[in-house]
């Protein structure tokens, strides 16, 4: 599989473009390498370690082997019966797999993530997206998610079946209640969850990193973020620290390096007009502010 550019927003229409891709409108994209030969199945796209910006829901199914994939700051790597839910938005960057890896991919328009009406099961998939979007399935549980999606695939095929897009719809619905199920029994057989979203203080953790994802491009501020929180600054990042071991200084700055890094790979923007976007006083001041964080400056680090 192969990539001709390292997009900033990677979009459906892109990602439709791959070689074993098969699509509906471009509203739904599946694709895997479950039945090629290992010298055809692993991914050499040429964004591998850059950063790019998803406008779309992904869900990545391993099946076999090992997957490695950085995530809004976080590194994972998927194995055997692993499941990645990576809603829009996220910024991530591919770092490969090893050759017997065997994936399955569903992509689709936000628009098309279908929610659930339960609330219990609506709070409890929200709770371990927030918390972590990887999950790790049963073989029975994989097994039945690679069965709905072979369906998927079969659906995508019937090109004269005006109700195709209903139908594929339904098996994403039944994945999200298969989802949901699998956490509930999860959480009534350890308590593990429960205890952790009964915590005030994971709570804060959680609701402050979600905050820092929608205004990191606008606001740097520890003091923007406690007050949105309605804590001070100070107990904001003792709680930071606490949950996470970080302070939340570190997380801020982060974030904006991570879009910077995907900004400036891009190679659509100037350093200046990146530095506009990222609300700084001016170029110099961005400069000085990247490559305190990085090592390099703005220009080295695109060019590199």
């Amino acid at each position: 599989m192969c990539m001709k550019q390292a997009y900033w927003n990677l979009d459906l229409i892109h990602l439709s473009a791959e070689n074993s891709a098969v699509h509906l409108n471009r509203e739904f994209i599946l694709i895997d390498n479950l039945d090629m030969a290992a010298e055809e199945a692993s991914a050499d796209w040429e964004f591998v370690n850059h950063p790019v910006k998803l406008s779309f829901v992904i869900v990545i199914f391993c099946v076999t082997g090992r997957m490695r994939i950085q995530l809004n700051l976080q590194s994972f790597e998927l194995v055997a019966n692993d499941i990645l839910i990576v809603q829009e938005g996220a910024i991530g960057e591919y770092h490969g797999m090893d050759n017997d890896t065997r994936i399955a991919v569903i992509a689709f328009a936000p628009e098309n993530f279908q929610t659930i009406s339960q609330l219990e099961a609506n709070m409890s998939l929200q709770r371990q997206l927030y918390v972590s979007p990887l999950c790790h399935l049963t073989s029975e549980a994989m097994e039945e998610s690679l069965t709905i999606y072979r369906l998927m695939k079969a659906k995508v095929g019937e090109t004269g079946n005006p109700f195709r897009k209903g139908a594929l719809l339904g098996y994403v619905q039944a994945l999200t209640y298969n989802g949901c199920h699998y956490l509930l029994s999860l959480d009534s057989d350890t308590g593990k969850a429960k205890e952790r979203s009964s915590s005030r203080q994971q709570e804060l953790y959680t609701r402050f990193i979600e905050e820092v994802r929608r205004s990191h491009k606008k606001e740097r501020s520890i003091s923007y973020y406690a007050s949105v929180l309605c804590v001070t600054p100070k107990y904001l990042s003792q709680v930071i620290h606490k949950a996470s071991g970080r302070f939340a200084g570190a997380w801020i700055a982060d974030y904006v390096i991570l879009e910077a890094k995907a900004l400036l790979k891009s190679r659509k923007y100037t350093v200046q007009q990146i530095a506009d976007m990222l609300n700084f006083a001016n170029q110099s001041f961005f400069g000085k502010y990247f490559k305190d964080k990085v090592g390099y400056s703005p220009s080295d680090y695109q060019n590199s």
